[in-house]
């Protein structure tokens, strides 16, 4: 029973190391979650950034380009509709000549985005940049220049301490009519040229800068021009823009590199929790298991002392009484006093009442070597029925098969006769039978006594097999104790289940190898 209890218990602490594990793995999964929420483009997405230039632009068909001006232009991008991970964004970009503070040019698109991957959700050009930005050419469709295009990589630089990738990109033949409505019905196309600085861990647009030149188009062949133009992102922008960078980049920082290392910190203090609470618990449990060995040896103790008294204070008398039966029996054999022979039977019923009480608690306290030898379950069995004295309600069935084992015979009939006893108590006046039943299993015998009585409650199952317990008035509380002890020192075990009530004994077929390894 011991090991088993041992191997319950190192189970549950796997169990708990396990749910431990279990609640850390289910912590990262949420933070991986958490983080890949928190890098996706956000629902409430907005950039504003601001640029200036200068520009040459024809005003009216045939006319000749302008002079130089100054312009500022605003690049305003906002989502305007969700659409589960697809982004409705616009993507307006207004220019204003910065000495009439006229419109020159406004123009409004619409992109849809994938939130995860930051591309295009019709084509597989990106909208904006990833985060962990590699040293590689990236292919585009970007707001700016309203066409697709490959930026490439051309190094590394620093703005305002924010260490930034520099990316160039160049088109041509790209149709930009619809930002010219003045030119209504006439093709107009743009060859250009941009440079992108873009800060790497969180993918944030810092700068940018374009040059422009844009032509009519005639059947397919070049005509006059339209505009000449170039620009660069502002340095009121350009610091907002790597303040927001840098702000950000924080958060990444911390999400990518402190917290997993506090979770696993936390992970590690929690195991370590977990392992000092069980180990505290089990040193505890074994505490209370040696007081209640320690109450165990007292009451044991005392029971010897008992015994001792009960040797000197009854065997004496009981011999007494024994002679006096002979005595009695002697002078009824010759007919002296026919009454005499009323009072037999009741004397007899009293001695073998004490008698057996007193067997009880000597067979318990008292330890003697055990006889071993090949014996037949049958026999024994047949035995112990006899000394219990079954009453004529209650019917005993036999195992159909006999078996045999080395055991002490007179142990395992002192056994098997407190194991009947108590199935009799248990039926009491009913009608009622007490099945036996026996098997082979590997090398071990399987003994099974299971009676139709009462059963026994839930509160004492777990009881019956202590010393001194016991639900009988009259009753010593050592008789299962006893039938506990014989069985361990055979190398079995015993247990009992209720209802019905059966009592399964494992007795080992060759005791020697079973016990030689509990005493090791």
């Amino acid at each position: 029973m011991t090991i088993d209890k041992n191997h319950n218990m190192h189970f549950n602490d796997k169990i708990k190391l396990s749910i431990g594990f279990l609640i850390i793995l289910t912590t990262i999964i949420v933070y991986e979650l958490s983080v890949n929420e928190i890098k996706k483009i956000p629902l409430n997405y907005e950039l504003i950034s601001e640029h200036e230039g200068q520009d040459h632009i024809l005003e009216y068909i045939d006319g000749n380009l302008s002079e130089p001006f100054l312009i500022r232009e605003t690049l305003r991008q906002n989502v305007v509709d969700v659409r589960g991970d697809n982004l409705e964004i616009k993507a307006t970009v207004i220019g204003i000549d910065s000495a009439t503070n006229k419109v020159i040019f406004d123009s409004a698109q619409t992109f849809f985005v994938d939130r995860n991957t930051r591309k295009h959700a019709q084509i597989d050009e990106y909208f904006a940049f990833p985060p962990n930005v590699q040293k590689q050419n990236y292919e585009f469709f970007h707001p700016m220049i309203f066409t697709k295009t490959t930026f490439a990589f051309e190094g590394v630089n620093n703005i305002y301490d924010l260490d930034v990738y520099d990316f160039s990109c160049k088109y041509n033949g790209t149709d930009v009519s619809p930002s010219f409505p003045q030119f209504a019905s006439k093709k107009i196309l743009s060859d250009g040229k941009c440079m992108i600085s873009v800060e790497p861990v969180t993918g944030m647009v810092v700068a940018f800068s374009k040059e422009w030149d844009d032509y009519f188009v005639y059947d397919g062949i070049r005509g006059e021009q339209v505009e000449i133009g170039g620009k660069h992102t502002t340095e009121y922008s350009k610091s907002i823009l790597v303040n927001d960078a840098k702000s950000t980049k924080s958060i990444y920082y911390f999400f990518d590199v402190i917290l997993p290392v506090l979770i696993t910190i936390i992970g590690i203090i929690v195991l370590l929790v977990i392992l000092l609470f069980e180990k505290t618990k089990n040193q505890t449990k074994m505490i209370i298991q040696a007081q209640k060995d320690l109450i165990k040896k007292e009451k044991l103790s005392t029971i010897g002392e008992l015994t001792a008294r009960i040797s000197h204070d009854l065997r004496n008398p009981l011999s007494a009484i024994k002679l006096s039966i002979d005595a009695i029996e002697i002078r009824i054999s010759k007919k002296l006093d026919p009454k005499l022979e009323e009072y037999i039977p009741v004397i007899n019923d009293a001695l073998s009442r004490i008698n057996y009480q007193i067997g009880q608690i000597l067979g318990f306290v008292k330890t003697t070597s055990i006889n071993m030898k090949l014996v037949l379950i049958s026999k024994i069995l047949q035995e112990s029925i006899k000394n219990t004295n079954i009453p004529n309600n209650i019917s005993i069935t036999l195992p159909e098969n006999d078996f045999s084992l080395i055991a002490g015979r007179i142990q395992l009939e002192a056994a098997f006769s407190n194991i009947l006893s108590n199935s009799i108590d248990a039926i009491g006046q009913n009608n009622g039978n007490i099945t036996i039943r026996a098997r082979n299993e590997k090398d071990d015998l399987i003994l099974e006594f299971e009676d139709s009585g009462t059963g026994i409650s839930k509160q004492d199952i777990d009881k019956i097999f202590e010393p001194l317990f016991t639900t009988k008035q009259q009753g010593t509380g050592l008789g299962l104790a006893s039938v506990k002890s014989i069985i361990e020192a055979h190398g079995g075990t015993i247990s009992v289940k209720s209802p019905p009530t059966v009592f399964t004994i494992t007795l080992p077929q060759n005791p020697s190898k079973t016990i030689g390894n509990k005493k090791s």
